[in-house]
């Protein structure tokens, strides 16, 4: 038995949103397969630090999200974005981790110096989403979702409560195009 082509699942699952998507991660046996669409869907989204709202058990994140489910529509340099926000319920415990980051070419040396400060208008681009280890090891009864990006390879861990929890993303909607004669 062959696994089923992701990609090509994707594609076609996504491609005729054009007023952007609305997904939802399942919590059941399909959770795997939805947080491996949900990473291809958040590839290089960018949120400032400051955006993020956390209140009760909600995490919410606007974002700019590149839309790669596009990505036959357009050329490699005429990506197009859309405003979006990621939505986690449930949510137990939230982790930032940030290091230093050397870059290679073509850049070179420190992005940040030893003692910079993450502010709030510190931009973050999401390079990948999944499943953290804590959730296979099971003790601490929760799921764990790392969201892992630059600059600084950055982490943004999300224990969620074992049950009753919900990640979403949610694009905005694009107001239609009017013609002028």
């Amino acid at each position: 038995m062959s696994k089923p082509d992701f990609k090509e699942i994707f594609f076609s699952t996504f491609k005729s949103e054009s007023a952007g998507i609305h997904y939802s991660v399942r919590s059941d046996s399909n959770f795997q397969h939805d947080i491996h669409f949900l990473d291809s869907l958040l590839k290089d989204s960018r949120f400032l630090l400051g955006h993020i709202k956390h209140t009760k058990q909600t995490l919410v994140i606007p974002l700019t999200r590149a839309r790669w489910e596009l990505r036959d529509e357009v050329t490699q340099h005429n990506l197009v974005e859309i405003e979006s926000e990621l939505k986690f319920t449930r949510v137990k415990k939230l982790q930032w981790i940030a290091k230093n980051v050397t870059l290679s070419a073509p850049y070179e040396g420190n992005l940040f110096e030893p003692g910079d400060a993450i502010t709030d208008s510190t931009r973050c681009e999401i390079d990948s989403l999944f499943i953290g280890e804590s959730t296979y090891i099971g003790k601490n009864r929760s799921v764990e979702i790392v969201i892992a990006g630059y600059p600084g390879r950055w982490q943004l861990r999300v224990s969620l409560a074992l049950e009753s929890w919900s990640i979403s993303v949610k694009d905005n909607k694009v107001p239609p195009m009017i013609s002028v004669s």
